[in-house]
C-alpha cells in the first residue's frame, strides 16, 4: 500500500505531460501560421511604399525635366551674360540632380518612365518657347520667379529622402544633406537675381507734370 500512492502520482504525471506538450505544439502552430499569414501583407504594404516613393520621384523628374529643358535654353539665349552664366550653372546641376533621382528609382527596381512624364516633357517643350526675355521683361521675371518655386519643392524631395533608408546604389542620408544644401544656394542665386529685376520690370511710369493755365 506505502507504494500505491507514489505509483498513482507518477503515472498521474505522465497523464499530465501529454496535454502539456500538446499545447505547446498549438501554441507554436498559431505563432508559425501568424506569421505566415502577416508576411504576405508585411510583403504587401512594402511594395505599397515602394510603388508610392517611385510615383513621387517620378513626379519630381518630370519637373527637373521641364527645369533643365528651359535652364538649357535660357543658358544659350543669355550667353555672355550674368543671367546665361547663372543658367549654365543651374543647367549643370539639374541635370547631376536628376541623374539622383534616376538612381534612386533604380535602386527601387523601378523606372523613370511614365506617360505623365512624357506629357510634361511635352508641355516643357512648348512652354521654353515662350520663357525668358530681355531684363526688364515679365516673362524672364516670371521664369525665375517659377524656377524659384521648383527649387523650393526639390529641396522638400531632398528632406524627405533623407528619412529613409534606401539600399546602394542610392545614395546616403549625408549626400541628400548635401543636396539639400545645393537648393538653398540655387534659390538664393534665383531670389538675389529676381529681386534685382523689380525697380526695372515694375518701375511706375513717370508722373506727368499737369499744366497751369495762364492767368487772364
Amino acid at each position: 500500500m506505502g507504494d500505491t500512492f507514489p505509483q498513482i502520482e507518477r503515472s498521474s504525471r505522465g497523464l499530465m505531460q501529454p496535454p502539456v506538450a500538446l499545447a505547446a505544439v498549438i501554441g507554436i502552430g498559431i505563432v508559425i501560421e501568424s506569421l505566415r499569414r502577416s508576411r504576405p501583407r508585411r510583403q504587401s504594404a512594402l511594395r505599397g511604399t515602394r510603388a508610392a516613393l517611385s510615383t513621387y520621384l517620378r513626379e519630381h523628374l518630370s519637373g527637373s525635366d521641364a527645369a533643365t529643358q528651359l535652364v538649357e535654353r535660357l543658358r544659350k539665349t543669355h550667353a555672355g551674360t550674368e543671367d546665361g552664366r547663372l543658367f549654365g550653372t543651374l543647367f549643370e546641376e539639374f541635370q547631376h540632380e536628376r541623374e539622383v533621382v534616376e538612381a534612386v528609382l533604380a535602386s527601387l527596381g523601378a523606372s523613370g518612365r511614365s506617360a505623365k512624364r512624357l506629357a510634361a516633357n511635352a508641355s516643357a517643350s512648348v512652354l521654353k518657347l515662350t520663357a525668358g526675355g530681355e531684363p526688364g521683361a515679365l516673362s524672364l521675371f516670371r521664369t525665375l520667379e517659377g524656377l524659384s518655386i521648383g527649387v523650393q519643392g526639390k529641396r522638400c524631395l531632398w528632406r524627405a529622402l533623407r528619412g529613409l533608408d534606401l539600399a546602394a546604389p542610392a545614395p546616403g542620408s549625408s549626400r541628400f544633406a548635401e543636396l539639400e544644401s545645393l537648393a538653398v544656394r540655387q534659390w538664393e542665386a534665383l531670389e538675389r537675381r529676381r529681386l534685382s529685376l523689380v525697380s526695372a520690370t515694375f518701375a511706375a511710369e513717370p508722373r506727368m507734370t499737369p499744366r497751369r493755365e495762364r492767368a487772364c
